[in-house]
Parts: C-alpha cells; structure tokens; sequence
C-alpha cells in the first residue's frame, strides 16, 4: 500500500495559495510518471484523493462496447485499497460519462442514480469523473471520485485535475494494450516458428520416405526381371529334364548291358537317385521364385510411387508388406528370441487413403514395437507383437491396432508420445519424429484417430482409426 504524501509534497489546503498547490500537483505527477501497471493506477487513485480531498477514487477500463462494463484497475478506499471488481455501466454516473464525457454532480449523487447500489454501499454524497480516452478519442476507460460529503472546489479546479491524471492513465493503458498485443505478436511468432521447424523437420524426414521408396522400388524393379526370367524357365527346364529322364530308361531298355567304362560312369552319377531328386529339386526353385515375386510384389506395394493421390486400397496389403521388408528385425539373435506376430484380421473394406504416407504409419509403429521389445530382451521370454483390424460402426471407420508385450510407457511420457523430437529411446537411438509424423499423416492428411495406450511394466498399444 502506498504511504500518505510527504510533508514536502502534501497537498495544501484550500486556504493555501494557488501557486504552492500546482506544485504539489506537479510534484505529484512527476512522481507517478515513472511507475508502470498495477502501482501506477495504485499511485494514480491515491494522489487523486488525495489532491481533490475525497473519500474514494477509483481507476477502470471499458470492457465491453456493445454491453459496457468496466473492470477497476485501482480503488482508494480512504485508508487502503480495495479488491479490484467489474460491473455494467448502466444506470451509474459512470454510464452517463461514457456516452456524454466529464460528469461531476457536487451532491446528492444517491438520487439522482437510485438504481446504483454502490453509491449507497459507499454512502458516496457526490461524484466526479472523466474518460480516459486513446488518441483517436476512443474511451479506453474512466476516473472517478466519490465523497461522502458535497463537493468544495470549482468546477474548473476539479476538471482540470481529472484531465491531468486521465492524460498519464491513458498513457498507460494504451501502453499495457501494445505491451499485450506484442506479447501476443510474439506468442504467435514462436507458434509460427514451431510451426515451420515441425514442417521442415517433416519435409526432410518425407524425402527421407520418399528416397527409400524410389530405392524400394528400383531394387523391386531390378529383382523383377531376372527372377520373371528364372521363374518363366523353371516350366520349360522340368519338360526338357523329363525328356531326357524319358530317353535315359529307353536307352537303359534297349541297351539293358552297356560297357563296363559306362556302367561306371552310371554307378558314379547316381541316375537313380538323380531321377527321384530332380522333380524335388525343380519344386524348390518354384516355390523359391514364387517367394522372390511376392517379395518384389511387397516391395513395391510398400513404396506407391505412382500413387500419389488417394486411393482406395486394402490395409492388409500395407501391412503385410511392412512386415516383409522389417522380416529380417523379426528374426532371433543373440539377445532376443524370434519375435512373434500374431495377426487378427478381421474383413475390411477398402480404404480411401494414401498408400505410401499409410505404410510409412505402419513401418514406423511396428519399428517402435521392435525397438521397444529389444530394449526389454533381458525381461521378455517370449516377444510378441499383436496386430488386429476392424470396423467400427457408427463412426465408420477402420482401426488397426499394433500391440507388443514390452515394459511399457509412463503416463507422463505417453502425454507427449506424439510431440516432435520427443522419444523414450537412449540419446543416439531415436529422432523423435517416427511418431510425430504418423500422426500427422493419420489426423491431419486422413482425418482420422492415433491414440497410444500403455500399461507400464505390460504392454503398449496403438490404435489407428482412419474414416472408410
């Protein structure tokens, strides 16, 4: 609270001659000009009852134009300050100054505002007040005095302070309303600034995908032809093989005695055995061609090159495809057993989507899966990850849920699982962007759902809704 005037500066009283009393003021002025905010208007209220020697003085801004009301700023209560309030300006003197200006009713103030309630909480006999008006004349806001007893100076006393002490408050609100907008400025600036890194962080990491998926494909590519010629040879190779079986047992029937250096030759070479294995023999190198072009297949489904726009499409092909190309993190080494996948599928429409941007979701949640089963291999005996699919009705919807059975993720890393930059991973091992990403692909491009639900020291899961 702020402490009574000084000797040196109190305020004169009305047989004091004119002159000491504008110096008082001016000392007064000079005092408050260098204090900002909360005490200014504090130091603003109490110098004004102190110089016009009343009960109460008060400091508001306007809040509301279509419905106006004032929030108190600063309220001198004669011997400390009052809690700052708001109230509506109709039916008060300080309504009446907000339409017309200057307002100072020198004595019954209670009558002539019966409705103001305030007036009689106070036991206020006058009232006066002025607008703190902006530049352009605008009302930013008023100052108003009340006293319990009829006011004694002139009028043109009275007004001239009330101007004196609106010109510094407007002065200061209009400083306080630039301070907030440029703090407001620079909130927005700071979001805009996030907003770029997480774009640009996303551009890069998309040309990352995109890399990979031309990469995908020029090895599907270059895979593709020499195995098509392979596969298409192993047919022709088995009729050319049968015939030659067919002319060695009619050889063998027309000549049942060959030489002795020929009987060795045969005895060497195994026919019989050779016979019985060559049909085995060619199955494999079938079977072994049919698993290469599906390979090539999932490659290339994997990487949607020429599927830049949406495209109704089965997420089962993704995922399958995913789990292809990540095969080799699935298989047992020297820290981890094999990792299990157990698939629930469910029949599933097709889906409206982008392909390669719903594959990168999958190669990212199910990399994490893996990531996070490695991480906990001296507690997991058997590691397992659980991939369900489904529709939901009424929203109309597919969800995909990947599961693994690791240690799991706290509640308060799980509140910021799909910020940038954030991982759970040791420094080194992780970007941060796998699942920042996903999500943005899944919510924002698909208009969909990506929610992680974990159970520390169990398991972990992720669900993936996208509208059909």
């Amino acid at each position: 609270m702020l402490t009574p005037l000084s000797k040196k500066t109190a305020i004169s009283l009305p047989d004091q001659p004119l002159q000491q009393e504008n110096i008082n003021l001016k000392l007064i002025v000079e005092g408050i000009a260098s204090q900002v905010g909360e005490a200014f208007f504090q130091a603003c209220a109490h110098y004004l009852a102190e110089v016009l020697q009343i009960q109460y003085a008060l400091i508001a801004e306007f809040i509301d134009d279509e419905q106006p009301r004032a929030r108190v700023l600063a309220f001198w209560k004669g011997e400390e300050f009052g809690p700052n309030f708001e109230y509506d300006l109709a039916g008060t003197p300080c309504g009446v100054l907000y339409q017309e200006g200057l307002q100072i009713y020198p004595d019954c103030i209670q009558k002539k505002f019966p409705d103001d309630l305030d007036l009689v909480n106070l036991n206020a006999e006058s009232y006066l007040g002025v607008p703190i008006l902006d530049p352009q004349g605008k009302p930013l806001g008023h100052i108003a005095g009340l006293h319990i007893k009829p006011l004694e100076r002139s009028y043109e006393e009275q007004e001239a302070i009330l101007k004196i002490f609106a010109a510094r408050s407007a002065a200061e609100i209009e400083r306080q309303l630039a301070e907030t907008a440029l703090k407001q400025q620079n909130i927005h600036l700071e979001q805009t600034l996030k907003e770029l890194h997480k774009t640009q962080i996303q551009l890069i990491q998309a040309e990352r995908m995109s890399s990979l998926g031309h990469l995908v494909a020029g090895i599907a590519h270059e895979i593709n032809n020499p195995i098509g010629f392979i596969y298409s040879n192993i047919t022709h190779t088995r009729e050319f093989i049968n015939i030659l079986l067919e002319l060695i047992v009619a050889y063998q029937s027309e000549y049942p005695n060959p030489s002795i250096s020929l009987q060795q030759k045969i005895k060497e070479a195994d026919i019989e055995f050779l016979q019985k294995d060559v049909a085995k023999m060619l199955k494999s190198m079938e079977t072994g061609s049919d698993r290469i072009r599906d390979i090539v297949l999932s490659l290339r489904n994997f990487s949607r090159l020429d599927e830049s726009s949406k495209k109704s499409i089965d997420l089962h092909e993704g995922i399958e495809s995913t789990l292809l190309i990540l095969q080799h993190r699935l298989q047992a080494n020297e820290l981890l057993p094999k990792i299990q996948i157990i698939k629930k599928y469910q029949p599933l429409p097709k889906v409206n989507c982008h392909a390669s941007q719903i594959n990168q979701v999958f190669m990212n949640i199910l990399s994490n899966a893996i990531d996070a089963l490695q991480s906990a291999s001296n507690t997991i005996t058997q590691p397992r990850i659980e991939i369900k699919t489904e529709v939901i009705f009424p929203e109309n919807t597919v969800r995909i849920s990947i599961s693994d059975n690791g240690i799991g993720i706290d509640e308060i890393s799980i509140s910021h699982i799909f910020d940038p930059f954030f991982t759970t991973k040791p420094v080194g091992s992780g970007t941060g962007l796998g699942l920042s990403i996903a999500y943005q692909i899944v919510v924002e491009q698909h208009r969909g759902k990506l929610n992680c639900i974990s159970t520390p020291g169990q398991d972990t899961k992720f669900e993936i809704e996208i509208p059909i």
